[in-house]
């Protein structure tokens, strides 16, 4: 008995399971389950999802391993790993294998496969390609550029803004590598998951995720919760684009945080009335445009507004669902300052002989409870803010 056989037994159905299906036919790895000892799902709303699947290997009385030999696993085979919470199954990840690891030790009973994965971005990581996207007379938004980018692969590509217009875009670059480039400029996240991409600003309006209870008696699903406030992060990012011709003057401007409160009040608001500005300052790089510059200073202001950050675990089977990056949820329990709504910046889904686990780190640009998701910044705050400039 494997040391994940419960969790990976379908007629157990005391806590969460999961199962792992392989290839494009979703084939069920089967008896292989009971060797599999530890899974691990690393979600990011910043970086690409990965996984690592550890099997305790055994041999065959062929002298073959069950997992190694097994004809499953393969380089750039799909693979999707998902939670079955009896009433309901929620994906966990879906992707490809990138990296077998079998090691054998001096001790045979201790032989292991190892199997590293990556989310289908990882197809957009293949082939480097040296391109020009738009011209002067004919200008491509980013949203385009996905769109082309993805059409090869099976995945859709969600609703959301079209971005920066590019006149003339020169890549040199995998086709991954550009999109991580057009994301951060425009301020965007590139979250790939469940055969969906999206591109797009945080979806702080969105109808929060099941919430996370803290000290709730017999609702509680949450071990541990803790929670970080920085100071020290700008309210405030100044941006220059440098003359275009010599004896003209540099075009200037400031960006000031923008999106919806997730709380009753600002994270900025603390502060502003010292009389020494928090500011941070950025030139243009190499050919951006003003639009380009002044997009790239409205993400970083936006991202350091969220200086707020919750780190916690909750115990995967009672939570029942599978928390999501890139979405909002509600804390309860915490008290009034720091409960309420947050977004989901990371999510590590753990399955082990102690069950199933979810540990995240959570951001926020606001304090206090509030029922209204996305309320609106204060204006009173931001105009304070605004006159120390």
């Amino acid at each position: 008995m494997g040391l994940l056989d419960q969790l990976l037994d379908p007629g157990f159905r005391q806590a969460a399971s999961v199962e792992i299906l392989v290839g494009s036919a979703k084939t069920d790895i089967g008896s292989l389950a009971a060797l599999v000892s530890s899974i691990e799902v690393r979600a990011a709303r910043m970086e690409a999802t990965s996984a690592t699947i550890t099997i305790d290997d055994r041999r065959d009385t062929n002298g073959d391993y069950m997992a190694a030999d097994a004809g499953l696993f393969a380089r750039w085979e799909t693979i999707v790993i998902n939670a079955d919470f009896q009433t309901h199954i929620d994906e966990v990840f879906r992707g490809y294998i990138m990296e077998l690891k079998p090691s054998y030790p001096q001790n045979g009973g201790e032989a292991k496969l190892v199997i590293e994965c990556l989310d289908d971005s990882a197809a957009l990581s293949r082939e480097h390609q040296r391109k020009v996207w738009g011209d002067e007379t004919a200008p491509m938004t980013d949203r385009a550029i996905v769109e082309e980018l993805i059409k090869p692969l099976p995945l859709k590509l969600l609703d959301g803004p079209d971005g920066a217009s590019a006149r003339a875009l020169t890549q040199d670059s995998t086709p991954i590598a550009l999109l991580q480039d057009r994301a951060k400029a425009n301020g965007f996240e590139m979250i790939f998951e469940r055969g969906e991409v999206y591109f797009g600003p945080k979806r702080l309006e969105a109808d929060p995720q099941a919430p996370i209870m803290v000290y709730a008696g017999s609702a509680t699903n949450c071990l541990n919760f803790a929670v970080s406030d920085e100071a020290n992060k700008p309210d405030v990012v100044a941006w220059e684009k440098a003359p275009a011709t010599d004896g003209a003057e540099a075009v200037t401007g400031e960006a000031f945080a923008d999106l919806p409160l997730l709380g009753k009040y600002p994270a900025a608001s603390e502060g502003a009335g010292l009389g020494t500005p928090a500011i941070a300052r950025i030139k243009g790089e190499g050919d951006e445009t003003e639009d380009e510059i002044e997009a790239r200073a409205q993400g970083m202001v936006n991202e350091a507004s969220f200086r707020i950050k919750a780190n916690g675990e909750l115990d995967g089977t009672l939570y029942g669902h599978v928390l999501r990056v890139g979405g909002t949820v509600t804390v309860d329990g915490v008290g009034a300052r720091n409960g309420g709504v947050y977004y989901v910046d990371t999510v590590t889904h753990q399955f082990s002989p102690d069950g199933y686990r979810q540990q995240f780190q959570l951001i926020r640009n606001a304090v206090g409870e509030t029922e209204a998701v996305g309320a609106a910044p204060l204006s009173p705050i931001l105009s304070a803010i605004q006159n120390l400039f």
